[in-house]
């Protein structure tokens, strides 16, 4: 058997370097990557805004709650907002942005809205909501995780 000189062995080692870094940038190529968000950076701009409308959100006399109930999830507003609230409910999934769901805020008489998930699947989620009453505007969000 010939014996290998150290010239002959650099050469080797750094071409299985070389294979080595071409299969991992190859295989990183074919990942999916999430942002926070699909617009993530055009919503940044905007951040100030959704500061204070969390203002406005912490300094109502009785918070909105969200409560797991059941295949159900419940927002209730506070009783002076039983109605005229207008606004958007996202359910965001933080492992996969495809998951995301966007409802229309919509309170039957006792102030509440009642969010079916049974269609979701078990895991964390943020529910974001972000209303407007009386021309004031207002931002809440709170996890929660579903155990099915």
């Amino acid at each position: 058997m010939k014996k290998l000189n150290w010239g002959t062995k650099l050469g080797i080692m750094a071409s299985i370097y070389v294979i080595g870094v071409l299969i991992f940038v190859g295989f990183s190529t074919t990942q999916k990557i999430n942002l926070v968000s699909k617009d993530y950076y055009p919503t940044g701009v905007k951040h100030q805004d959704k500061i204070n409308k969390i203002k406005n959100a912490q300094q109502l006399e009785t918070p909105v709650s969200i409560e797991q109930v059941g295949d159900h999830i419940e927002i209730t507003f506070p009783a002076d907002m039983k109605s005229g609230v207008k606004g958007d409910i996202i359910v965001y999934r933080p492992a996969d942005y495809d998951l995301d769901l966007k409802y229309k805020l919509a309170l039957n008489d006792s102030g509440v809205h009642i969010l079916n998930t049974s269609n979701l699947l078990k895991g964390r989620y943020t529910i974001k909501l972000d209303w407007v009453f009386n021309d004031i505007p207002y931002y809440k969000e709170e996890a929660i995780y579903l155990s099915k």
